[in-house]
């Protein structure tokens, strides 16, 4: 016997109780005993509500309890509780009931039949039938009109919810939609081999299920459908029912016996007999969490029941670059794929990043898609740097030529992805309800997508104009006249700042900490430098997937800083800045990210640049950046950023000095007083890498959710795949290359990756695949590993997750290169997936 850990504990602490065996006790003392068990139980949620009612039977009436949860019912779920037709109530089960409400999202209308030995079979069963009754003429008044109607029950009340829904069959009652029989007694004779086998014998033994037979009824009346429902005749027009059992449970052979009969009689909506586990742990979840488990299992079959939903070979979530290109990939391979999109169209970060001044910081021709060579050749790039109106252009005509957004549901958040282990499937779910099953999932959703709510005080007071950089309105703003204030200065910031001042009639710029920005120097790209590019692109391609960071220009040199004269460091930083590009001054040395003096010696360049750009000494001053190396933060390339702050009806406040205080009605209030504005502004950036994933509610194995999973920071196997939730993949996730490189270049990888992963999945009839456990530790300690070795743990950085409140402190992306990291990858590929546990 290999009983779970809870369960022993839980008999160990029952033998210490020294209890007489149960079925040497009377009724009366059965019930104190099994009560205690109860009342030592934490009680369910508190967020359902609960009223007591009277439900007339023949004799009398009877006690019923309306457990309703919060929000709307999907379903009303009549309850007969277990304890072998003699003990148990309303009050021991009131936690069952309530928890049962809340995961299924019922009302729940337990029912306190009357008992044996006082009242033998059939009044129990009677009385069932009359709650049953009672309920459905009751619909309106309890909240149910029109609901789903559910019988359920454990042990013996397993019992009487199978014999209700044959019942109401055979006498026209109330129709059933769904019966749940939970370690059911199905069957009188009590002749199975787990009947009497000795691993079996725990909570509920053969004796005292004998003794409770004898209690209930004779045993002629045991060979009745209504007494032993596993003995009916034909089952073939009862409810859909949903059946579990638990491995040693004298009842798990009937409870079997009656869901394949179910099944032969295509009924079976789900069976599962849940492995380590006694009779009882269903109704003891606190005890024995598995209990949980089963009733979260038992919710998912309610709710795929009640609205099927469509299955896909593969679910995406994200219709930027990486969710399109994703869906180009696997479609191409003949699979069924739905991608589900927050926005109204493709563009991902380029649909919703429209501040003023948008643009990317990648060289354009080298920032898209390789994938195609008609496209490459077709598509021609205006400018340097594009702006966000040509990239959402270019995402838009990429879904065009490809015939993507038929496959694409736009204005459709993702609310929840949960793994149904039973069928190696992720059951996806939309905030609209729209549910879908996919054997595969892959969350495209982006490193930069999740914008992060500013938490000043009085944020929610002010009555003037907001808007937030990373949520822009699609149809711009105008701030002609406007006195217009900006938090924050960061990539956004520096971007939108100088097209603003432009505009308003007067800025104010709210900085907490200063940020490196380098000029982009951005120019229309002449027909030639297109030619050129558009001739070379193979090799051009080929050198960008081994490159450091997917960026050609310029080469880096292998030089350390010290060991070259001052002038020839001059010289070099010099011409880096007139290139005007992203990952220029870092590629003047090998060392800058390395060392400190190096890194030294090019973010004083950049300072004395600043201070000979910006005229008033303090300001220059306060936009120096003085706390972190060089590039240990992502470095902001600009257009007239430094320039914007010489103008009149510009100027700065440095919070180190004079913190806000908080957001009033009309302004801003710091340590040195209270400004009016016409609108604010906030560019206060992300929740980087893991806040798009961790707001969408992700459950794997066993029910574990990615957000307890990643409480002490995110932990992948690539970057790709995390252990404990099979078939999940993400595009450009923690701990790959990611922000640290061209996206683009790093999105085609990873989506290239896992398109073969899973067609050789499909070539392999392989079903399931996750990282090892040991396999994604020794990922985190290498990639930790190799952080340590670079001065990037020494900023306080979106990289670091250091600017999210309560965010576990670590460095979130690979620092060991796009061309080595791709090697790793195939290497993993072509060794059947070294790492992984594959089914």
């Amino acid at each position: 016997m290999n009983l779970d850990f809870a369960t022993t504990s839980l008999l160990a602490n029952m033998m210490l109780n020294e209890t007489p065996p149960m079925h040497t006790l009377s009724a009366e003392e059965m019930r104190l005993v099994y009560s205690e068990i109860y009342r030592s139980m934490p009680p369910g949620p508190e967020s359902v509500s609960s009223e007591d009612v009277s439900i007339p039977v023949d004799g009398g009436e009877i006690r019923g309890r309306v457990l309703t949860p919060q929000g709307t019912a999907q379903s009303v779920m009549v309850y007969y509780h277990g304890g072998g037709w003699i003990i148990g109530n309303i009050d021991d089960y009131d936690l069952v009931g309530r928890h049962l409400a809340e995961k299924c999202n019922a009302i729940v209308v337990m029912v306190d039949y009357r008992k044996s030995p006082e009242h033998t079979y059939p009044v129990p069963m009677q009385d069932c039938y009359a709650a049953l009754n009672w309920v459905e003429a009751n619909r309106k008044k309890i909240g149910a009109d029109k609901l789903p109607l559910i019988v359920a029950g454990d042990s013996a009340g397993g019992n009487l919810s199978a014999v209700m829904a044959q019942k109401t069959v055979a006498e026209n009652g109330p129709k059933i939609d769904l019966q749940i029989l939970v370690y059911p007694v199905t069957d009188g004779r009590t002749q199975t081999k787990s009947f009497t086998a000795e691993d079996k014998q725990l909570f509920l033994n053969a004796d005292l299920m004998t003794h409770m037979w004898e209690q209930y009824c004779d045993a002629e009346q045991r060979t009745n459908a209504d007494a032993s429902p596993l003995l009916a005749d034909d089952v073939s027009s009862v409810a859909p029912a949903i059946v579990l059992t638990a491995e040693f449970d004298i009842l798990v052979d009937e409870g079997k016996a009656y869901a394949d009969k179910l099944e032969a009689a295509d009924k079976l909506v789900a069976y599962k007999c849940f492995a380590q586990q006694m009779h009882g742990f269903f109704c003891l979840p606190d005890a024995l969490p598995v209990g949980f488990e089963a009733m979260d299992w038992v919710a998912r079959e309610i709710d795929g029941h009640l609205n099927p939903a469509e299955t896909v070979d593969a679910v995406v979530v994200g219709a930027g670059f990486s969710g399109m290109y994703q869906l180009h990939k696997l479609r191409d391979m003949g699979l069924s794929v739905k991608v589900f999109e927050a926005g109204e169209d493709v563009g991902g970060t380029w649909y919703w990043n429209r501040y003023p001044g948008a643009r990317v910081d990648i060289e354009s021709m080298a920032y898209s898609f390789s994938f195609s060579k008609e496209l490459e050749q077709d598509w021609v790039w205006s400018e340097k740097y594009s702006p966000q109106p040509e990239l959402l252009r270019y995402a838009q005509h990429v879904a065009d030529r490809f015939d993507l957004k038929r496959d694409i549901s736009f204005n459709t958040r993702v609310e929840s992805a949960h793994f149904d282990e039973d069928n190696d499937q992720w059951l996806v779910t939309t905030e609209c309800g729209q549910r879908v099953r996919a054997r595969y999932l892959v969350m495209a959703t982006g490193v930069l997508s999740a914008a992060k709510t500013p938490d000043i005080a009085g944020r929610d007071s002010y009555k003037g104009e907001t808007y937030q950089t990373g949520l822009w309105p699609k149809e711009g703003v105008d701030f002609t006249g406007k006195r217009v204030a900006v938090i924050g200065t960061g990539s956004s910031a520096v971007q939108a700042i100088p097209h603003i001042a432009e505009e308003a009639d007067e800025l104010v710029v709210y900085q907490r900490t200063a940020a490196y920005s380098t000029p982009a120097f951005n120019r229309p790209l002449t027909n030639s430098e297109i030619d050129t590019m558009k001739g070379n692109y193979d090799q051009y391609r080929q050198e960008q997937r081994l490159s450091p960071a997917g960026i050609i220009n310029p080469e880096r040199q292998l030089e350390r800083v010290m060991d070259v004269p001052k002038e020839e460091r001059q010289r070099r930083f010099e011409e880096a800045w007139d290139e005007g590009l992203l990952t220029g001054l870092m590629s003047t040395f090998s060392d800058i990210q390395l060392d400190a003096e190096a890194n030294h010696e090019v973010a004083e360049f950049i300072r004395d640049r600043i201070r000979n750009t910006v005229k008033d000494k303090q300001t220059a001053d306060d936009l120096t950046p003085k706390a972190y190396p060089y590039a240990t933060k992502r470095p902001c390339i600009d257009t007239n950023y430094y320039e914007t702050y010489n103008r009149e009806n510009v100027s700065l406040i440095n919070l180190r000095r004079t913190p806000i205080e908080t957001i009033t009605e009309t302004g801003i209030e710091t340590s040195d007083g209270a400004r009016e504005f016409d609108a604010i502004v906030y560019a206060t950036g992300f929740d980087a890498m893991t806040g798009p994933l961790l707001r969408v509610d992700i459950r794997g194995r066993s029910g574990k959710r990615l957000v307890d999973a990643w409480i002490d920071g995110p932990r992948s196997y690539l970057g790709i795949a995390i252990h404990g939730f099979p078939n999940l993949f993400t595009i450009t996730g923690p701990s790959s290359p990611s922000v640290l490189s061209n996206m683009l270049v790093s999105i085609e990888q990873h989506v290239d990756w896992v398109s073969d992963c899973i067609g050789w999945m499909n070539e392999n009839c392989k079903t399931a695949i996750e990282p090892s456990d040991a396999a994604e530790r020794d990922w985190a300690e290498h990639t930790a590993h190799l952080a340590g070795m670079t001065l990037f743990p020494q900023a306080d950085s979106w990289y670091m997750g250091a600017n999210v409140p309560g965010k576990p402190r670590m460095f979130l992306a690979y620092v060991g290169g796009v061309g080595a990291y791709r090697l790793i990858c195939d290497q993993i590929a072509a060794t059947g997936y070294h790492g992984f546990d594959v089914n």
